[in-house]
């Protein structure tokens, strides 16, 4: 699982709105199984509070679903479990680091860094403008979303491919499986998930062996495709 913490100065307006709309696109995108998304504050002025109003009503006008939270700030501790953590303007970077001390795995980012144009998100809370920070956030999470899929190979599936050549990959992944050399913390996951390939490859063998056509099996295969595109990314090599 990739993490992405999102992090401005009260988490209020700015972070959770990134977290809502990256959560969107990657619900979009099915990807929900590879990054979750979480937000978080440098100050403790607003610890507690829910959501800024204009915040949920941008994201109510442009449909992008979200829930009542309460805001948290940054630790140190979240350095080490987080594998993104994207600030919003020069001064939540700096703020960052105060808190973490050290980016020795250059995991701090602003947002807009992901995109053609490196700049600044406005903290709404002072401007009034959310249309320009939702505007601003959007582009920089859609940016960020393209980084995260080309740097990690998450396969999106995107081309049509026969039932047989769906069957040779899934194949072929199985066998990648069979491959792997676990940390030890993963051996009852790796083992545990290898009787589920098991019961997998039965099934294959089934749609192989009966008179499925390939509108009724193209459907369940691309099911499993995903499946074991999920294990693999679970040991994947740490990046």
């Amino acid at each position: 699982m990739i993490r992405v913490l999102f992090v401005c100065l009260g988490n209020i307006c700015r972070s959770p709105m990134a977290e809502f709309i990256l959560k969107d696109l990657i619900n979009k995108k099915d990807l929900s199984s590879y990054i979750s998304v979480r937000s978080v504050s440098t100050s403790y002025e607003t610890f507690g509070q829910d959501m800024h109003i204009e915040a949920k009503m941008k994201l109510d006008e442009k449909g992008i679903p979200y829930k009542k939270r309460k805001a948290k700030r940054l630790s140190k501790s979240d350095y080490i479990y987080s594998d993104y953590i994207i600030g919003m303007d020069e001064s939540n970077i700096s703020n960052i680091m105060k808190i973490i001390g050290d980016d020795p795995k250059h995991k701090v980012h602003m947002l807009l860094d992901f995109t053609e144009n490196p700049r600044d998100i406005a903290d709404p809370w002072y401007t009034g403008n959310f249309s320009k920070a939702y505007d601003d956030i959007l582009e920089g999470c859609t940016s960020l979303l393209d980084s995260i899929i080309k740097k990690y190979k998450i396969d999106l599936n995107e081309q049509e491919l026969s039932k047989n050549e769906i069957i040779t990959l899934i194949e072929d992944k199985i066998y990648q499986y069979t491959q792997i050399v676990p940390e030890k913390v993963k051996v009852s996951e790796y083992l545990a998930l290898s009787s589920k390939l098991l019961d997998m490859k039965v099934m294959i063998s089934d749609i192989i062996n009966s008179e499925w056509e390939d509108e009724d099996a193209i459907p369940v295969l691309k099911e499993y495709k995903k499946t074991i595109d999920e294990i693999l990314f679970r040991f994947r090599p740490k990046i």
